[in-house]
């Protein structure tokens, strides 16, 4: 069975067994993923502050870093942003220190200032030094703050000063969208007391388990997959290919699954030149009421951009003369009230 059109959700276990088969210790197979993974979740985070009235040409990014992938995910994701916004800064907080960084980290690091030198300012958090980010005070604003400190290999606890600065974080009050990498900062196969609250959460090549669980619904916020094609055979150099030991979409139950966008590919077609609306289907609406006419009205036009060849919709008789000027594409009906 071959679900194109969905990828498997893994516990953090099978994640860390996927990408040691995946990789297999070869940076260069991991900084391609890196790289793709900063971008998918620029252009995620791109897309959801348009909810927001879209990402400020002269936007401020509050970026935490731990020591690993995470860390580099989010400094390419930040340095992409920062070459789409030639206005745009980032205040860069390393709360290991920068001298922790592995090496595909400090990397991305590397990419960062190459991309926005002058708009790059980076500080650590010293033992006993107060977490407010930004380097001034609490009262500093950001746009956006991405979270890459720690990733689905995290296990309890944390250190005091990395709590201190997740709590300053969350309670910032002028951040308006908290991003975090994979999976918050706090949160894996176990959990902290203290985590990153996230407004959304961009999982990376993979769905982890932890973030459909109950206890994750408050600090992950909304979950947007970044598909990094890591169950397409074809990609970095097919390590998947009959390989029976890595997770796929065919050895996943249903309810495992988590669906790709491309599960709507076989709608996207052109359709035959000799047929017409009638060729597609008629459909029939019945609702609304007087004072509540809203959702009749969204349902009609939600059938219509479905495609549907015809839609009739039978609503109170008060109604039609509006909705047939506004959607004059369906066949309104009116009844009595």
């Amino acid at each position: 069975m071959n679900f194109d059109w969905a990828d498997p959700i893994l516990t953090c276990a099978d994640a860390r067994a996927l990408e040691a088969r995946l990789f297999g210790g070869n940076e260069e197979r991991e900084w391609d993923a890196m790289e793709r993974a900063g971008a998918g979740v620029a252009a995620a985070v791109q897309e959801d502050f348009k909810e927001i009235g879209g990402f400020p040409a002269a936007g401020r990014i509050l970026v935490l870093l731990g020591k690993g992938h995470n860390a580099g995910d989010a400094l390419l994701a930040a340095a992409v942003i920062l070459e789409k916004y030639p206005a745009a800064s980032a205040d860069v907080i390393f709360v290991f220190g920068e001298r922790t960084l592995r090496p595909l980290a400090a990397r991305a690091w590397r990419r960062l200032l190459e991309t926005a030198p002058q708009r790059v300012r980076a500080r650590s958090v010293a033992p006993g030094a107060s977490p407010a980010p930004g380097g001034a005070s609490e009262r500093d604003s950001y746009d956006l703050c991405l979270d890459g400190i720690f990733g689905f290999q995290f296990h309890p606890p944390i250190d005091a000063a990395t709590a201190a600065v997740l709590r300053a974080v969350n309670g910032h009050p002028a951040i308006r969208l908290r991003a975090a990498v994979d999976l918050p900062s706090g949160l894996g196969e176990q959990s902290c007391a203290t985590a990153f609250q996230a407004d959304f959460t961009y999982a990376t090549g993979s769905v982890k388990m932890p973030l459909l669980e109950k206890r994750s619904r408050e600090t992950a916020g909304r979950l947007r997959y970044v598909d990094l094609g890591f169950f397409d055979p074809t990609h970095v150099g097919s390590p998947l290919a009959g390989d029976p030991s890595v997770p796929s979409r065919a050895s996943a139950l249903p309810t495992d699954l988590v669906l790709k966008s491309s599960i709507l590919a076989p709608l996207a077609r052109l359709r035959a030149p000799l047929s017409d609306k009638r060729t597609y289907g008629h459909l029939f609406v019945i609702g609304g009421s007087r004072s509540y006419p809203g959702a009749v009205l969204m349902c009609v036009r939600a059938a219509l951009r479905s495609g549907a060849g015809l839609v009739t919709a039978f609503v109170p008789e008060t109604l039609v003369p509006a909705f047939a000027a506004g959607t004059p594409e369906a066949i309104w009906v009116g009844w009595p009230e």
